[in-house]
């Protein structure tokens, strides 16, 4: 496991440092690989920043708010390929979990790949996903988008010959905010970003 870094990214206001230093550092630190925070301008600046100060060849970026399960990396460590996706499990307010599972892009009923996201339909990976640092790199890293920048990031690393697979016993537990970037906007100014990423990816 010697080969993967957790990184975790805040940006804007200090409780999300607070929050880092409560929920996603000790979690990462608990995986036994090196954990990396930045605190920056925006999220892609914050990931950004994180992404230059890895030195293993993978990487896994962490928000502040969420955790990775025991025994994470270990299970992403048993993975094959570029881009390895994890299970998520979705905290609510009051403490109630859903059982963790492999997402899958909206509308989907099958278990989703790459072509589910080359093909601009939509993303099944989590910000946790275990990426190959160098690709990261090499497609220009996180752009600043107001939500899914991750999509964006995983179509442009997809499309340069990356492969990717699911790994199951790796579980990201996220904190389930209605007013999250990902949750928050209404899905016309959501669709738009999502037109606007498959504009600058697809001919």
């Amino acid at each position: 496991m010697d080969d993967i870094t957790v990184a975790v990214s805040t940006y804007g206001e200090r409780k999300w440092v607070r929050l880092a230093l409560e929920r996603a550092i000790p979690s990462a630190q608990k995986q036994g690989v090196p954990v990396i925070h930045y605190h920056g301008a925006t999220l892609a600046d914050a990931r950004n920043q994180c992404l230059a100060r890895v030195s293993t060849d993978f990487a896994i970026h962490l928000d502040a708010d969420d955790r990775l399960r025991a025994g994470y990396v270990e299970a992403m460590a048993r993975g094959t390929a570029d881009l390895r996706g994890p299970a998520v499990q979705y905290w609510k307010q009051g403490g109630r979990a859903a059982r963790p599972y492999i997402p899958r892009v909206a509308g989907h009923q099958h278990a989703c790949s790459a072509d589910c996201i080359t093909s601009g339909a939509g993303n099944w990976l989590a910000i946790g996903t275990c990426a190959r640092t160098a690709q990261l790199r090499e497609a220009g890293g996180w752009r600043d988008y107001p939500c899914y920048e991750d999509f964006d990031l995983w179509m442009r690393v997809l499309l340069r010959g990356a492969t990717v697979e699911a790994i199951p016993d790796a579980v990201y537990e996220a904190c389930h905010r209605s007013d999250s970037r990902n949750r928050g906007p209404d899905m016309r100014f959501k669709n738009g970003v999502h037109h606007q990423i498959v504009a600058a990816n697809l001919p």
